[in-house]
């Protein structure tokens, strides 16, 4: 398609901002551009003369004029709009002459500032053509030269039902609050997108709804970036990007990825490539390695993985080249030596990427924007199918895959490596086939529930699947598959800890969106996944219960097994496929006189800043958030 053509055929960002330490001293009011873009997109996509807006454009045009520094701006728009307009007109566009002029024209404005201008020359390229496709005389014409000889087919009612548009305004829009926290990585990605969909749309009499839905669709992306870094920035304490005494600061995001590329092994292998930069320290897991390995090698080339250690300085050199080479063995992926990363690359990384401890992965698109600043629960969660790594991808996937399906065994085994001898897949098919999930590490409680769910089963007359999954990461690993009899299923090892790190990155997506739409109550797979995390994290006992299409039921120890030795008293009515109801049922009922209160432990992943050395050891400490409902549950 001309528009992937396109797209894919963008340079770096220093072909089009040459001198990122250029003095930027030309200074303007970034919010009265925005408005003036809205201003010109509403009358130009308006099917006749709006008077409202002509005069509201006319009265912001005087404004503009009078105050310090806009006129300027305002010449610089026209300027590059001009040279816009060409590649709005068949067989007269010259990419590299408008890169030239934009770069000329741009150089003096902060990133945010170049961006936005970039977006009001585009607006003011398409008012033109609108204005001259109406044949009229309005106030707009103030605004811009008009350039002679336009071949008017442009389809504008297209363009506003693809929402291109909307898009262009939102990404102006956050443009202007990253202008606030005077942040600019992304401002060339935002000028290149800008000059390719001029071009693009200079083919306005064969360009189809396929390609303005693409270009409308990377807009989106690019906003959607946009949006998690500025979240991400606005939790950190701003940096002052004009404090000579910080000069570590200094870095931008694009320099800061080509810093870390130039000490790969083999920097081609990244060229043009959806990259994942992995920060660790070198405790990093062999089971996430593991699990990683696996996902990387399915992932059909979409992405390569670049492994960034963090070492701090005072480790020992020799333990730390060993432990390096022998991570490094493992990896199918290729990295960057500890010792060659500079301590202001260090720094940036802690600072702008919130590195802490636990590993993340920063996803990079190939044009420099980063999609997310820790794609990793978005990979154990979904596996491959969350690339491209960006926001609305991980919401279309929940409203695809469990929004509408709820807490069952899908969610929590799909595309995880297990054992030979479990079938999940069949299992869930099969309305006959009883699934019991189970962890903990007390063998007592194990054998006498086991005992239990095997006699009651059987009066049932259902197949009954024990598995195994140890207790939760911070408790170790539990028991072996030695350690059971027959009978019993056992996952183990890298795929133990994938399932109860899926488990931690559901709940990093639904506490996530709890910030903004209240799900504490309502939400059945947060609850659900709260109470596993919650028993196997404090070490003690847990069981889940599945059955054919049904939601999966999620109980202590002590429950489950309560539930198991009082078969009798509902397994009646209750046999067969009714099997589960009566599980259900029962353990509603016994639910109502206990009190289950739990803690939680998460890893931070980022986002929350502070490091914390251990008094012992002097290595860095894991944080964790810890969620209780009352001093009790400390003892529950």
């Amino acid at each position: 398609m001309e528009v992937d053509r396109l797209f894919s055929e963008q340079q770096s960002h220093k072909d089009l901002i040459t001198d990122h330490s250029s003095p930027q001293t030309h200074q303007i009011d970034l919010q009265q551009i925005v408005e003036l873009i809205d201003c010109i997109f509403n009358i130009a996509l308006a099917t006749k003369e709006d008077d409202v807006e002509s005069e509201k454009l006319k009265a912001m045009m005087s404004s503009l004029e009078n105050i310090d520094g806009m006129r300027e701006a305002l010449t610089d728009i026209r300027h590059i709009s001009c040279e816009m307009s060409c590649n709005l007109v068949e067989g007269t566009g010259n990419l590299s002459k408008t890169k030239s002029t934009m770069e000329q024209r741009l150089r003096k404005y902060s990133g945010n500032g170049r961006a936005v201008l970039a977006i009001a020359a585009f607006a003011s390229s398409i008012g033109e053509l609108s204005m001259l496709g109406k044949h009229c005389n309005h106030s707009i014409s103030k605004f811009m030269n008009a350039v002679k000889g336009h071949s008017l087919k442009l389809d504008f009612k297209a363009l506003q039902s693809s929402g291109l548009i909307d898009a262009m305004k939102k990404v102006s829009r956050t443009s202007l609050d990253f202008s606030n926290i005077r942040r600019d990585e992304f401002s060339e990605n935002i000028i290149d997108n800008v000059l390719q969909i001029s071009t693009t749309l200079s083919k306005r009499e064969d360009i189809g709804d396929d390609e303005l839905t693409t270009l409308t669709r990377r807009l989106i992306e690019l906003n959607d970036d946009l949006r998690e870094k500025l979240v991400a920035a606005r939790k950190v304490a701003p940096y002052d990007y004009e404090d000579e005494r910080k000069p570590i600061l200094n870095i931008r995001t694009s320099e800061l990825i080509e810093n870390i590329k130039k000490y790969t092994e083999d920097p081609e292998k990244l060229r043009n490539k959806h990259v994942l930069f992995l920060i660790s320290d070198l405790d990093i897991s062999i089971e996430e390695i593991k699990v990683l390995n696996g996902l990387y090698q399915k992932n059909d080339n979409k992405y390569e993985i670049l492994w960034v250690p963090i070492v701090e300085l005072s480790v020992n050199d020799k333990r730390a080249e060993a432990k390096f080479g022998e991570l490094k063995q493992m990896m199918k992926w290729i990295a960057v030596k500890h010792s060659k990363i500079e301590a202001q690359v260090i720094e940036c990384i802690k600072k702008d990427w919130q590195f802490i401890k636990q590993a993340i992965a920063v996803s990079v698109k190939p044009s420099g924007a980063i999609t997310s600043l820790n794609a990793l629960p978005m990979l154990w969660t979904w596996g491959n199918s969350a690339f491209p790594f960006i926001a609305t991808r991980e919401q279309a996937l929940w409203k695809e895959r469990v929004e509408q399906n709820g807490w069952r065994l899908h969610l929590l085994f799909d595309e995880l490596d297990l054992p030979n001898d479990i079938d999940m897949q069949s299992w869930t098919k099969s309305e006959g086939t009883f699934v019991c999930l189970f962890g903990g590490g007390d063998m007592s409680w194990i054998q006498a529930f086991t005992e239990k769910v095997k006699i009651a089963a059987h009066a049932a007359g259902v197949s009954l699947k024990l598995v195994y999954l140890g207790v939760g990461k911070s408790k170790g690993k539990g028991l072996t598959r030695n350690e059971f009899g027959r009978g019993i299923h056992v996952i183990e090892s890298e795929s133990q800890w994938h399932f109860w790190t899926r488990l931690e990155s559901i709940l990093y997506y639904k506490i996530k969106l709890g910030k903004t739409v209240n799900i504490s109550r309502k939400d059945p797979v947060m609850q659900e996944a709260l109470k596993v995390v919650g028993y196997g994290g404090n070490g003690k006992a847990w069981a889940m219960f599945s059955m054919g299409t049904s939601a999966m039921v999620t109980t202590s120890g002590k429950t489950a097994l309560s539930i198991m030795e009082n078969y009798k008293k509902w397994i009646k009515e209750n046999v067969g496929n009714r099997f589960f109801n009566g599980i259900e049922e029962y353990n509603e009922l016994i639910m109502r006189d206990v009190h289950s209160c739990i803690n939680v432990n998460l890893p931070v992943m980022g986002e929350i800043p502070g490091i914390m050395m251990c008094p012992e050891c002097s290595k860095v400490m894991d944080m964790f958030y810890t969620y209780r409902c009352c001093p009790e549950s400390l003892l529950c």
